[in-house]
């Protein structure tokens, strides 16, 4: 399975950040070979006062 570097991770922002703004990085490793070490990252959904966090925050997949 993979393996986060940190076991917990949290960030704090200003309010009204630009659109795109970097929040905050998280890195996993896996000890496999090949392809199935490749590690893909996703939010679980949730919400924020009603509205699905994915409207909020994204992550980007390849590289968390």
């Amino acid at each position: 399975a993979p393996v986060f570097a940190e076991e917990r991770y949290s960030a704090r922002l200003a309010e009204n950040n630009a659109a795109g703004a970097l929040v905050l990085t998280v890195r996993a490793t896996d000890a496999d070979w090949g392809q199935n070490a490749r590690v893909r990252y996703r939010l679980s959904e949730g919400r924020v006062r009603g509205a699905p966090l994915s409207s909020y925050v994204s992550v980007q997949a390849e590289t968390g």
